[in-house]
């Protein structure tokens, strides 16, 4: 599987450092997608220079041009969009450019007109979604972005770790936009909830791995943390640390998504074949990869389960690289999933 990970909202314009970007780096990383007020040309080349030096890539996604062309229906956007796009292809960093995020059904016609222009510029085109209780009938909604928009990539958010508890709508989102991507040929990317914020508790270990393990069974080939580092209290939404916390301090989940990208998502990635089809039945969902490959996730994030799957006789060691024997019985921590062929 051709895998990427990324990371939203990054350090801020004061906290744009070689240093802050290996740091990136470091956590298994290798997409950053702009924003946090990194949010001109200048900045904005000094982003892709210190992310060409650590490796990573860079989706422009908070360039001011870009924002006003989306929101004016009277401009042909073509001949700007070419200028942004060279304005940053010299970058070996630089992966594209965010047209919009979260657009209406009635901005999809414009949204379209801006991939167009991306793409004629030779430049990867992406907008993401809105998640299904910010819409109307959610399988229309995706259905004719999809038809009309054209991205280079199926994009969307829903974060499922509510306050009071869990919110139920988030695998109806997960296959709709799956099955979408899959009608149009496209891949199909998906977000992940990493802190706290209005109306949503902080994820544990478990929901972090829950969250990526689940995106994997449906054949996401796209994981985009939300959020990197910690947005400023002056956004308004209430937001609690998230990967790095408001002074720039690696927060417990830096770590754990860091030993989740490294440990687990990024070799077991890279023994996946193409995906196919997936099952969900009861607390276990099952990924078919290939002919041989077998996917299985633990449903649950809060217990575990033991599954029987018939047929199977090797299992993936992430931290050798290697296939061992196993019997068809898995017992599946909470969140937890398993490679078995």
């Amino acid at each position: 599987m051709n895998l990427t990970i990324a990371v939203f909202w990054p350090p801020p314009p004061h906290e744009t450092t070689a240093a802050r970007y290996r740091q990136i780096a470091e956590a298994g990383i290798d997409l950053v997608i702009t924003g946090n007020y990194l949010a001109d040309r200048i900045i904005l080349r000094h982003t892709l220079a210190l992310a060409e030096e650590a490796g990573l890539g860079v989706l422009v996604a908070s360039d001011p041009r870009v924002d006003v062309l989306m929101r004016d229906l009277d401009v042909d956007p073509a001949p700007l969009l070419a200028q942004v796009v060279d304005d940053y292809r010299t970058f070996r960093s630089f992966r594209g450019v965010s047209l919009m995020d979260e657009p209406e059904a009635g901005q999809f016609a414009r949204v379209a007109e801006g991939v167009a222009a991306v793409r004629a510029a030779g430049a990867f085109a992406y907008s993401n979604l809105l998640p299904s209780h910010a819409t109307g009938p959610y399988d229309t909604y995706v259905g004719e972005f999809a038809r009309l928009v054209r991205p280079d990539v199926l994009s969307f958010d829903r974060y499922p770790f509510l306050a009071d508890g869990f919110d139920e709508g988030y695998f109806g989102d997960l296959v709709t936009v799956r099955e979408h991507a899959r009608r149009a040929g496209l891949p199909a990317w998906m977000h992940v909830q990493t802190l706290a914020y209005d109306g949503h508790r902080e994820p544990s270990a478990a929901e972090l791995a829950w969250q990526v393990n689940t995106a994997l069974a449906y054949g996401y080939t796209g994981i985009q943390y939300f959020t990197y580092w910690t947005p400023d209290p002056a956004r308004g939404e209430g937001f609690h640390p998230a990967l790095i916390d408001g002074d720039g301090v690696p927060t417990e989940r830096y770590g754990i998504v860091r030993d989740l990208n490294l440990g687990w998502l990024r070799p077991v990635a890279a023994e996946l074949t193409e995906w196919t089809s997936v099952e969900h039945t009861g607390d276990v969902l099952v990924g078919h990869y290939g002919e041989r490959q077998r996917f299985v996730c633990n449903a649950r994030f809060d217990r575990p389960v033991e599954v029987t799957i018939d047929g199977i006789t090797e299992s993936f060691d992430p931290a050798s690289g290697s296939y061992q024997a196993c019997g068809p019985v898995l017992t599946l921590a909470p969140g937890a999933a398993r490679l078995v062929r």
